[in-house]
């Protein structure tokens, strides 16, 4: 199952200050990075690489390995990562980043290095693969990364000094080369595997194949003797691959059409300045458009020590000006031209501030175990169209060049992402709880690097999420990093309360106003971790009749009409849905009663009646329609002449079983106000021969004095007693005491 196209924008009150820069951490610690990010050197999360070696010779070394920094001052100082040690022949190595790397979109990766002594052997390779972390080809020419078979001048058979026959399929190498193969300079270049010293080659097999050095896999070459790096000098080199070539990169158009690009730097010179026409998905990439990234070396019967001293790898960001009253938006095409996703900003307030935005795509698994840290249970959302059938989780790295440290600070604005989402693993995506998570690494320049302690995400600040259209969000801090997230246990839901209807009778017809309403979330409501702003309610809404709403600061107000019109259960419901999309519900249950005929007889006593003397007035009721009455209650304002001494009756149920009367009572309650007596008679079932039923009362008063009224010619006492009912019409019975 596929959703469409949807928004998540998060509105950030960006004003925190960055935290100080992680300090070197030994190998012996956790892995805290998703990203290589070894600058300046390799003394932190070294644990995030896993090392493989082969050992061919006779010296039992362990490579590659960690080495200590060097003095402070000296060239490359800082720990560092040895491929090959030296004087160590027939040595391979390969050293993997453990989590893979998005490279099917624009991605930038810079290294330095170190190759020594001269005029050693046989050179390194920064090599994308996918054939897991255990790869490792052929020591000597092979370099780690290919099979050098057929085996050319100045190479030992593979067979005689490498376990692995086999190059790394799935693979492309970015080759420095040290070593001539035992030919002079002059005809190096004539060889068919290898073009000569100095040499830096593009090297991938065509149908995703075992890699090798063979002239049929090199799909660029940057010839020997025009660079100079196996000198024992330290040297920098970056990789860069884009979807849509620059102007100048002319070889990557053809016919006009442009295709995916790379281009490699060494020491600052553009080997490749046309570029390099190649797509990634050639090598077969995995969920998301990854692959793993590191280095491979290797050593033949002349050796050098291969050092990378630090190493940096950036999916490659968007750098764009952010303004107010404008939104931003940053296009990250798939491999195929098409949108992918997009990162939107616009500034609530402030200066225009130039902001870099860097997707890191990593998968679902890996995304959740950082969002759990913080919100146990929280998914993220998975992106989909990112390449053909590939998904990933994305998270955004929010930076601004221009300022200290790269950090956005202040930057208060509306942030959003516009993606495809795969539902597949959402249980029901219309009510996802999302969530837009911000955290803050250690690293202000790569704020999704995870701290070295604690976790990355902090705060969820979601304000607003609509299926198939915009999702927003409020945030207070740095640019730092965010995530779209579902299943959000920190969210809760709008509460509903329903002042009417309530659960009674109503008689068909009758004019009821509903009153109800949905509040906006608030703290008391979070069961854990009560932090960021909470989704306000959106729309609250009742299921039968009309209604309409009026915002307060609480939440949204009420008022409508109540479905009377047919008889039977009701249920009238309504329903709150907030900016996320997330709904709860309440219901009261009614009952509507068709309208009916009930009846009352007054009857007093005929007098006369001295003063001080009582009257006691006997009232009945009956329902003589066809269906129940409801809400029975008989009124009787007392003559003006007298007090209330006391009430009370009872409800007569008399039904003939096995030919004999058979009668129940309940009791009737009778009080007084004001000189008025109310007596709550409940429900009446309709009287009929099998069913003799009603209601009996009786009233005393005393008199108090003589009657003001005057029946003809005589004064009389004269008493109205009036029933009224939900479902019928008001009816009323007079009793006369004459004196």
């Amino acid at each position: 199952m596929k959703v469409g196209l949807k928004s998540l924008l998060a509105v950030a009150l960006l004003a925190l200050a960055a935290s100080s820069a992680a300090s070197a951490q030994s190998a012996a610690q956790p892995c805290n990075s998703t990203v290589p990010n070894y600058s300046p050197d390799f003394s932190a999360n070294q644990a995030c690489i896993t090392l493989n070696g082969e050992d061919h010779g006779t010296f039992n070394n362990t490579v590659p390995s960690f080495q200590a920094p060097v003095p402070a001052g000296a060239a490359g100082a800082g720990s560092f990562l040895r491929l090959t040690p030296a004087n160590t022949p027939y040595q391979g190595a390969s050293a993997w980043f453990n989590t893979q790397q998005p490279v099917g979109s624009p991605f930038t990766t810079s290294f330095t290095f170190r190759l020594s002594p001269a005029g050693g052997a046989d050179g390194i390779a920064f090599v994308i693969q996918n054939a897991g972390l255990s790869a490792l080809g052929a020591t000597g020419c092979g370099e780690g990364f290919a099979v050098d078979l057929p085996s050319p001048p100045g190479c030992t058979p593979v067979a005689a000094n490498s376990a692995s026959q086999s190059g790394i399929p799935n693979s492309i190498a970015f080759r420095f080369d040290s070593y001539s193969q035992g030919v002079d300079s002059q005809n190096a270049g004539t060889q068919t595997n290898d073009p000569g010293v100095n040499n830096v080659t593009i090297q991938t097999c065509p149908k995703k194949g075992e890699n090798s050095i063979t002239a049929a896999c090199q799909i660029a070459v940057y010839p020997f003797n025009q660079v100079t790096f196996g000198d024992g000098n330290v040297h920098t080199a970056s990789i860069t691959y884009v979807l849509t070539p620059s102007s100048t990169q002319t070889a990557c158009v053809v016919n006009d059409v442009p295709s995916p690009c790379l281009d490699v730097t060494l020491d600052g010179a553009d080997l490749f300045p046309a570029g390099v026409p190649f797509n990634m998905n050639n090598i077969g990439l995995t969920e998301g458009g990854t692959a793993y990234v590191g280095f491979t070396g290797a050593t033949g019967g002349v050796t050098d020590e291969q050092d990378i001293l630090s190493w940096i790898f950036t999916p490659q960001g968007q750098t764009q000006t952010v303004t107010t009253g404008q939104t931003t938006t940053y296009n990250f095409p798939n491999n195929q031209g098409q949108t992918a996703f997009t990162f939107t900003a616009q500034l609530n307030a402030g200066t225009p501030t130039t902001t870099t935005v860097t997707p890191i795509f990593l998968s679902a698994a890996d995304c959740n175990s950082l969002v759990q840290q913080t919100y146990p249970g929280a998914q993220c959302f998975v992106y989909t169209n990112l390449t053909p059938n590939q998904d990933s989780a994305v998270m955004f790295e929010v930076t601004c060049p221009n300022l200290p440290n790269d950090e956005c600070n202040p930057f208060n604005a509306d942030l959003g992402s516009e993606y495809t989402f795969s539902a597949v693993n959402i249980v029901n995506p219309t009510t996802p709880f999302p969530g837009w998570l911000k955290g803050a690494g250690s690293d202000p320049t790569h704020p999704c690097t995870p701290p070295q302690s604690g976790a990355l995400f902090q705060s969820n600040q979601i304000s607003t999420f609509e299926m198939d259209t915009v999702t927003k969000g409020k945030s207070g801090g740095t640019g730092s990093c965010w995530v779209a997230t579902y299943d959000q246990p920190d969210e809760a839901l709008s509460a509903i309360t329903i002042a009417s209807p309530t659960n009674t009778v109503y008689g068909q017809n009758t004019n009821v106003v509903a009153n109800y309403s949905c509040a906006n979330p608030t703290t008391t409501q979070v069961a854990t971790n009560p932090v960021g702003p909470y989704l306000p309610v959106a729309s609250c809404t009742q299921s039968s009749g009309a209604g309409s709403c009026t915002q307060t600061a609480a939440g949204l107000s009420c008022t409508g009409t109540v479905d009377t019109s047919t008889p039977g259960p009701h249920a009238f419901t309504v329903t709150a849905i907030d900016t996320g999309l997330n709904q709860n519900t309440q219901t009261v249950n009614y009952t509507v009663l068709a309208p009916t005929n009930v009846q009352i007889l007054n009857i007093a006593p005929p007098g006369p009646v001295a003063t001080g003397g009582y009257i006691t007035y006997a009232i009945g009721v009956a329902d003589l329609g066809a269906s129940n009455t409801a809400g029975v209650v008989v009124t009787d304002p007392l003559p003006s002449n007298t007090s209330f001494v006391s009430g009370s009756g009872s409800n007569v149920s008399c039904a003939i079983v096995n030919r004999r009367l058979s009668c129940t009572t309940t009791p009737i309650t009778c009080s007084a106000s004001a000189n008025a007596v109310s007596c709550n008679v409940g429900m009446l079932s309709p009287l009929s021969i099998s069913n003799l039923n009603g209601g009996a009362m009786t009233i005393k008063v005393k008199v108090t004095g003589q009657p003001a009224t005057m029946c003809g010619t005589k004064p009389c006492t004269i008493n109205t007693a009036t029933v009224n009912a939900i479902n019928a019409t008001n009816a009323s019975s007079t009793a006369k005491t004459i004196w």
